[in-house]
C-alpha cells in the first residue's frame, strides 16, 4: 500500500513548462542574431507571398426598387404597431408576389450562376466567356485550372425537372456564390451587389450583368401573370375580328343577292344573321376591352428600378492587403524564433523524459 509520504517524494510535474523571466531574456539576448535571422527570412517570405498571392478587386452598384404605396403603407404602420403583441401582418399585404428583401436571394440561384458563366466579356482585347475568364489566364493553384464546359458536357436548365451538374461545375459555382453577392438596407431599401473578380474590368462588367439580371428577373416575375392574359387576349381578339368579319361578310353578301326578295324564309335568314353579327360584335368590343386593359395591367405591374450608383472599374484592388500580409508573416517568425529558443531553453525532450520515467515509478509504486 502507497501512503501519502511516499507519494509526496515524488517530483511534481505542473511546473515544468515554466522558466524564469530572467532566464528567458538572456536566453533570448544570447540567440538575438539567430532571431533576428529567422525574423528576416520571415520577412522575405511575408513578401513573396504578398506578390504571388492573386489581386482581387470590387466593384459595388446599388438600386433602389420599387416601394408599393397606397395599401401597403397601412399594413406597414399596422404591421409595425402588431409588433409589440407579436402579431404578423406580412401575409396580409397580397401587394408583391416577390418581396424586396428576397431579392438578393436571386443572385445566389443556381439559375443565375449558370447564366453568368455563359456570358460573354471583353477582357484586355479579348472576347471570353466568364467561365473561361475565371478558370484560364488567372494566377491560381495548379488544382483551379478545371475545364467548365466541354463540348459534350453543356449543362441546359429549362426551369423543369432537376439540375444536374459536373463536379466541376458544381465547384466553380460555389466560386462565383462567394464572388457575387447582394445585400438589402431595411431602413433605405437600396440593394448593393457586390462582385469581386481578379480583374477590375471584369468586377464592374459582372456587376452589370448581375443588376440586369435581377431587374429582368424581378419584372417578369412581377408582369408574368400579365402578360400570360395579355398573350391570351391577343389570340382571342384576334380570332373575334375574324369572325366578326366573317359575319359581316356574310350579311353584306346576303343582303346584296336579296334586296328585291321578301319571302319568309329569307327573312328568317337574315334575322340568323344579323343575331350572329351581333354576337360577334359584342365579343369582339368586349375582348378588344380587356386586351386594351390587361395591356394597361403589364404597365401598372411593371416595377421600376433607380439606380444610385452603376458598377465602377475600381482602381485600386481589394485584396491581398501586402503591407498587412508581410506584417503577419513577420511577426509569425518571430513568435516561431521565440518558440524555439523557449523550447531549447527548457529542454523539453529531457524533462519529457523524466516524465516518463517518473510516471514509471509511479506505476512501480502503485503495483
Amino acid at each position: 500500500m502507497v501512503t501519502s509520504t511516499e507519494f509526496s517524494q515524488i517530483p511534481n510535474t505542473n511546473r515544468w513548462l515554466f522558466l524564469p523571466a530572467e532566464v528567458m531574456v538572456r536566453a533570448i539576448w544570447r540567440t538575438r542574431l539567430r532571431i533576428t535571422a529567422s525574423t528576416i527570412a520571415f520577412a522575405i517570405l511575408g513578401v513573396v507571398v504578398a506578390f504571388v498571392q492573386q489581386p482581387e478587386f470590387q466593384s459595388e452598384a446599388r438600386i433602389i426598387p420599387e416601394m408599393n404605396t397606397g395599401a401597403s403603407d397601412l399594413f406597414k404602420r399596422l404591421s409595425s404597431m402588431a409588433g409589440f403583441a407579436e402579431v404578423d401582418f406580412s401575409d396580409a399585404e397580397g401587394v408583391d408576389a416577390i418581396r424586396p428583401d428576397l431579392y438578393p436571394t436571386v443572385l445566389q440561384s443556381t439559375p443565375f450562376i449558370l447564366f453568368l458563366l455563359k456570358q460573354p466579356i471583353t477582357i484586355k482585347g479579348q472576347l471570353k466567356t466568364v467561365g473561361q475568364f475565371l478558370t484560364t489566364g488567372q494566377i491560381s493553384w495548379p488544382w483551379k485550372q478545371w475545364r467548365l464546359f466541354d463540348r459534350q458536357d453543356q449543362t441546359h436548365f429549362s426551369g423543369k425537372g432537376p439540375l444536374y451538374l459536373t463536379t466541376q461545375q458544381q465547384e466553380l459555382a460555389e466560386e462565383i456564390s462567394e464572388r457575387v453577392n447582394a445585400k438589402l438596407n431595411t431602413r433605405s431599401g437600396v440593394i448593393t451587389i457586390t462582385v469581386q473578380m481578379p480583374d477590375a474590368q471584369a468586377a464592374a462588367l459582372v456587376a452589370q450583368l448581375a443588376m440586369n439580371y435581377l431587374t429582368q428577373y424581378v419584372r417578369n416575375y412581377r408582369t408574368g401573370k400579365a402578360r400570360q392574359d395579355l398573350a391570351f387576349y391577343k389570340q382571342q381578339l384576334t380570332d373575334a375580328r375574324k369572325r366578326y368579319q366573317a359575319a359581316q361578310f356574310t350579311m353584306f353578301h346576303y343582303n346584296d343577292n336579296h334586296k328585291a326578295i321578301a319571302m319568309q324564309e329569307a327573312t328568317l335568314d337574315r334575322h340568323r344573321m344579323e343575331d350572329e353579327l351581333a354576337i360577334a360584335r359584342t365579343v369582339y368590343t368586349e375582348l378588344s376591352r380587356r386586351f386594351e386593359q390587361a395591356k394597361l395591367n403589364v404597365q401598372e405591374r411593371t416595377p421600376i428600378f433607380n439606380v444610385l450608383e452603376p458598377p465602377k472599374v475600381p482602381l485600386k484592388r481589394s485584396s491581398p492587403k501586402r503591407v498587412l500580409t508581410v506584417l503577419l508573416v513577420t511577426g509569425a517568425g518571430f513568435m516561431i524564433s521565440i518558440l524555439i529558443v523557449w523550447i531549447r531553453q527548457a529542454n523539453l525532450a529531457g524533462r519529457f523524459k523524466a516524465m516518463i520515467a517518473e510516471d514509471r515509478v509511479l506505476v512501480a509504486h502503485l503495483i
